[in-house]
Formats: C-alpha cells, structure tokens, sequence
C-alpha cells in the first residue's frame, strides 16, 4: 500500500499510451491510483471567485444575471450556457485559460482563436476589457453579443437577461 501511494502520477499522454498496449483494462484500472474527483464548474467558480476576490452579489449586479439564477448556478443546481459563463468571466476579470476552463467544466466548449466571435472574446479578456466593452465589440464586429442592450428607461430587473436561457 505505501509503495503505491508513492507512485507518480502519469501524464495523459503515459495513460493513453498504457490504455492502446494494454492486452487487459485490469492493466489500466491500476493507473488510476489518484482518486481525485473530476472537476465540476461549480467549484470552479468558487475558487476563482475567492482567487479573485469577487463576492456573488458583485458578479449579479455587474452581469445583470438574476440573482436566483446565479445562486442556482453556484450551488450547482443549473448549468450556464456559453453567454452566462463568459458574462461571469468578464466580471471575475478572468484570464483566458481560466475562462476556457470554465466553459469546458460548464459542457459549452473553449474559446478557440479560429472562431471569429471566440477571437474578440479572447481579445478582450487577453486586453482585460470589461464586459461592456466586449459586448460592444461583439456589436461593432457584427456578432452575436453576451447581452441585448437595452433602453434607459427600463426598469434595471427588467434588463436582466432571461435566468437560464441562452442569450
């Protein structure tokens, strides 16, 4: 037991090489000695918003997200779409590594510079805009933004993006 506990862990790239030899799975389920549980996008959230000192309150009132909504999404009750987890890594001042990932651990894919749309994102956050600004530039671009804008005289609930759908 303690010489397995002193194993190194593999890099993906050992594991896949182990999984294509292997004769048995048997051979591969011992590889798995770090039982660590997968990431989820939930805690996720809560680490970056302590790494980056962003309290909940801060993160609605900045993205516009309905408080109910959020609180759902941290808790782990609902996943966000692609829109939502970019307007909170915006509001987290988020750096791109750390957005894709949470795209990834919320189902809805990375920032990929090919992609015209993912490429201002990417732009933004690398030039640490806020997230009018880049909402803007999504506008200027022709692209499909992280929010509608809305008009002045509405009341500021009313400006707040549907809860759960994709913008």
């Amino acid at each position: 037991m303690a010489q397995e506990n002193s194993k190194k862990k593999m890099t993906t790239s050992q594991l896949l090489n182990l999984i294509k030899k292997s004769n048995d799975f048997s051979e591969v389920k011992e590889a798995y000695h770090d039982k660590t549980e997968d990431p989820v996008f939930c805690h996720y959230l809560y680490h970056l918003m302590e790494k980056h000192g962003v309290a909940p309150k801060d993160i609605i009132v900045e993205s516009g997200i309905e408080r109910s909504y959020f609180y759902h999404v941290q808790s782990g009750k609902k996943m966000p779409g692609r829109n939502i987890v970019l307007r909170i890594a915006f509001c987290m001042s988020a750096t791109y590594p750390e957005a894709s990932q949470m795209l990834r651990l919320a189902g809805q894919g990375a920032l990929y510079p090919r992609v015209r749309r993912d490429a201002i994102l990417i732009y933004a956050i690398e030039k640490k805009l806020t997230m009018q600004q880049a909402n803007d530039m999504l506008l200027q671009e022709k692209e499909l933004p992280l929010y509608e804008k809305r008009s002045k005289n509405l009341s500021r609930a009313s400006r707040r993006m549907p809860s759960g759908e994709e913008e």
